[in-house]
C-alpha cells in the first residue's frame, strides 16, 4: 500500500474507501475498553470517577451514535461530562481549543500545539496518547480481521481501487493489514496524519473518479457523514453483525454500485440500519 498519495496510481473505474478499526479489524472494543479509557483515567488521575468515565466512554465510542469519532474528541466529551457534574479537569479548555481548531487531530499536530503553547494539559494529553499507542502496538498480535473480510476484500479489489480511510495512525494500519495479508488488497492508506475522512475521500476523488462510482465502507455515522460530504455512496458494517454486513456489501451493495442502481432509497435503508445498531 502507498502512504497517502505518494505512490498511488488510479487503475480502475471504481473506488472503495474503507475504514479499518471496527470495519475490517475487530479492534474497537479492546482498544477502547482496555487501552484508551483506562489510560485516560490513569494519566489524568481520575480514579474517583472511574465508573462514570468507563460507562460514558463506552457509550461515546462503542454503542452510541458518536462511535468512530477521533480519540481526542472523545476526551473532550468526557471532560465536558465531568464539568457538567461539577468536576473541572485542569487545562481541559486548552485541550478543547486544540481539538476545535486543529487542521488534523494527530500526534504530530498535538506535539506542535504543545510546544507552541506550553500547556501542561496538552502535555498530559500527549502522555496519554503516547501511552495508548505503545499499548496498542503491544496488543497488535492479538488483533484479527472479522470473518470473511479477506475474501470480500479480494473480490472488491478485483473490480475497484481500494483506499483505507481511517482515524488511526498509518503505521498501525499498515502493520495490522500486513500481518493478515490484507495489504495486497488495498492501494493506499489515509490515516489520522492526513486529516479528516471527508478530506481523504475528496483527495481520492481528485484523482479522477466519478462520485457515483465511489463508496465509503465504515461502522460509524462519521463515515456516513464523510461519504455524504463528498456525494458518494455509504455502506455500513453494523456493529455486532459484521459477517452479515460484509456479505451484504459483497453480494448486494457492490453490484448496485457497479450497475448504477445504488439509489437514495437504498442508501436511506442502509443508514437506518446503522442508526438502529448504534441506538440512534
Amino acid at each position: 500500500m502507498a502512504s497517502a498519495l505518494t505512490d498511488f496510481v488510479k487503475k480502475r473505474e471504481f473506488l472503495v474507501c474503507m475504514d479499518s478499526d471496527g470495519c475490517v479489524m475487530d479492534t474497537v472494543r479492546i482498544k477502547h475498553c482496555t487501552v484508551f479509557c483506562p489510560e485516560l483515567i490513569r494519566v489524568f488521575s481520575l480514579d474517583e470517577y472511574a465508573d462514570m468515565i468507563t460507562s460514558a466512554w463506552k457509550e461515546i465510542n462503542i454503542t452510541g451514535i458518536t462511535r468512530g469519532i477521533p480519540r481526542f474528541e472523545s476526551v473532550v466529551q468526557i471532560f465536558d461530562r465531568l464539568k457538567n457534574r461539577g468536576v473541572e479537569v485542569p487545562g481541559s479548555e486548552d485541550i478543547a481549543a486544540w481539538v476545535r481548531t486543529a487542521s488534523e487531530l494527530s500526534t504530530a499536530s498535538l506535539q506542535q500545539e504543545m510546544l507552541r503553547t506550553g500547556s501542561l494539559a496538552l502535555r498530559k494529553l500527549q502522555e496519554w496518547n503516547n501511552a495508548c499507542n505503545r499499548r496498542i502496538q503491544a496488543l497488535e498480535p492479538t488483533f484479527e480481521p472479522f470473518p470473511g473480510v479477506e475474501t470480500s476484500l479480494r473480490q472488491l479489489h478485483a473490480v475497484a481501487d481500494v483506499a483505507v480511510v481511517s482515524a488511526a495512525n498509518e503505521s498501525a494500519i499498515e502493520s495490522e493489514w500486513t500481518r493478515y495479508g490484507l495489504s495486497r488488497h488495498a492501494d493506499v492508506i489515509f490515516g489520522q496524519e492526513v486529516g479528516s475522512k471527508a478530506n481523504s475521500i475528496a483527495v481520492m476523488l481528485a484523482c479522477g473518479y466519478e462520485s457515483r462510482k465511489v463508496m465509503m465502507v465504515g461502522d460509524a455515522m462519521g463515515d456516513a457523514q464523510a461519504a455524504a460530504a463528498n456525494g458518494v455512496a455509504f455502506v455500513p458494517i453494523l456493529p455486532g453483525k459484521e459477517a452479515e454486513s460484509w456479505r451484504r456489501l459483497q453480494e448486494e451493495a457492490l453490484p448496485k454500485l457497479l450497475h448504477g442502481t445504488f439509489n437514495p432509497t437504498y442508501q436511506n435503508e442502509l443508514l437506518a440500519a446503522l442508526r438502529s445498531a448504534l441506538h440512534g
